[in-house]
């Protein structure tokens, strides 16, 4: 039976790591230790909902959007495009040679790669801009994914990019892990946990090759 590789997208979650400007660390405690004369090794872990790779439901920017917990799995798992974004920017125009017939799912590789190997935030990210957004609505993409913290530049108070995506269903999934993925097609696997009536979660996201 031939094996196929499995390449992991997801961050590793731990006190220190990169995260939003305003958001708090994450908590991580061992809590028993076998080690220590306990029954069972036992932690505790306190941390945002978008926190590392996750997902963006619907509802975080769409009042009636669809929680976390109610995304259908049929647009969470199956055939995505990784595309590679050379410019600091993606709009529109970058993404006119891209299949959007073919794939519903679309992941974008960029030289945020790069930063996510730092647990300093970098204000400096490539992100997602409006024309582009409305490219992929327009088409009907399901799921789109970002290499970095947030598919939407940093310095918008009204969230034109998320809203727009969000409000059409589509669902997000950002810090993405994508420095040893090359372009091309692959099966994805997109898992969030399933918190009941919540705006998003941390996912454990993995493409197959094809």
């Amino acid at each position: 039976m031939e094996t196929r590789k499995i390449y992991d997208l997801s961050v590793s979650i731990y006190p220190g790591m990169l995260k939003w400007i305003d958001e708090q660390d994450v908590k991580l405690r061992q809590e028993t230790s076998i080690r220590n004369g306990d029954a069972y090794n036992f932690s505790r872990v306190t941390l945002s909902t978008h926190i590392g790779t996750h997902i963006d439901a619907p509802y975080h920017f769409t009042a009636d959007g669809k929680t976390v917990d109610r995304l259908s799995l049929y647009d969470l798992i199956g055939e995505a495009l990784v595309v590679q974004i050379d410019t600091d920017t993606i709009t529109a125009d970058e993404l006119r040679d891209v299949d959007f017939k073919t794939y519903k799912r679309i992941l974008f590789k960029t030289k945020n790669s790069e930063l996510l190997k730092s647990e300093e935030f970098n204000r400096e990210y490539v992100s997602l801009d409006f024309s582009a957004a409305e490219l992929l609505v327009k088409n009907g993409v399901r799921v789109v994914g970002i290499d970095y913290l947030s598919i939407e530049e940093l310095d918008t108070e009204e969230h034109p990019v998320h809203k727009l995506l969000t409000g059409n269903d589509v669902i997000i999934i950002e810090t993405l892990d994508l420095s040893n993925i090359e372009p091309g097609e692959y099966f994805m696997v997109a898992l969030p946990l399933k918190l009941k009536g919540c705006d998003g979660a941390p996912a454990r996201v993995v493409l197959v090759e094809c």
